[in-house]
């Protein structure tokens, strides 16, 4: 049985393509919800549509994030035409995620090392073009914008662009998962360098080889260790769970609730 507490403090990604498989069992259970707008939900579903699932969230008392579309997009294209388009593609995405009223909106710079690793100058340059569009988007729309970690092989790839980006609505979201599969790293780093700005953390567990996405306490992240060392910073970001099969919620959450307990969380 998870507790009221973890069900309000944890967000459970769910994307809205599935909203009509799994909305009414997370509505049920009272759920907190980090609302994703990938695999082509902007193209799905019309402006209205979005504005009756807020509704239905809003009734239900959901608290919720929002997670942008990320797939074939990139902030920090080198060709300006995909920069631009992929800006405007995410605006769009900011208009519907004001609508569910989220505590924090995450969005992904779209990095590839295959294109960007020996051009990082003129890439970060053309993310900082992008961040500071939608940094004034957000500040508009009043919302918080994390920026989360995927493929960038070490933390200054997106601190050295976003520190020098002076907007209360522009930080980070840390993905401990993302970071031990793709960038072979420890969670150490991330935290120390995303510091106060760490608006968001994402959990998933995996054992360094590929982003698996089991259930946390099923790889081999020391989650409560992340979790313990943030609470002595005293750094308490949003938590949303990343849950990929339906039958890993439940005890991903069972293990978040045993760990917050723990540590005081």
């Amino acid at each position: 049985m998870i507790s009221e507490k973890i069900k309000k403090e944890v967000h459970l990604a769910l994307p809205v393509v599935l909203f009509e498989k799994y909305l009414p069992l997370a509505l049920e259970q009272g759920l907190s919800l980090e609302v994703g707008l990938d695999d082509g939900a902007l193209d799905l579903f019309s402006f209205e549509d979005f504005e009756a699932a807020a509704r239905i969230l809003k009734e239900h008392q959901v608290k919720c994030s929002v997670h942008s579309p990320f797939r074939d997009l990139s902030l920090g294209a080198l060709d300006s035409a995909i920069k631009n388009a992929t800006v405007k593609r995410l605006k769009e995405a900011l208009k519907v995620a004001a609508l569910f009223g989220p505590e924090v909106v995450v969005l992904h710079t779209g990095y590839s090392p295959a294109y960007h690793l020996e051009r990082r100058e003129k890439w970060q340059e053309a993310v900082r073009e992008s961040f500071i569009s939608l940094a004034g988007e957000a500040e508009n729309l009043k919302l918080k914008l994390a920026v989360e970690n995927v493929l960038e092989p070490d933390p200054s790839w997106l601190t050295d662009v976003v520190e020098k980006i002076a907007s209360p609505n522009l930080g980070y979201c840390f993905d401990a998962g993302h970071a031990l599969a793709f960038a072979k790293s420890s969670w150490e780093p991330w935290v120390e360098a995303f510091g106060q700005r760490l608006f968001e953390l994402h959990v998933h567990d995996n054992d360094g080889t590929w982003d698996d996405h089991l259930p946390p306490g099923q790889g081999k992240i020391p989650f409560k260790n992340m979790f313990a060392q943030l609470a002595k910073k005293g750094i308490k970001p949003l938590v949303t769970y990343e849950a990929h099969r339906p039958e890993d919620v439940i005890p991903g959450l069972a293990y978040l609730e045993k760990l917050f307990s723990e540590i005081g969380w």
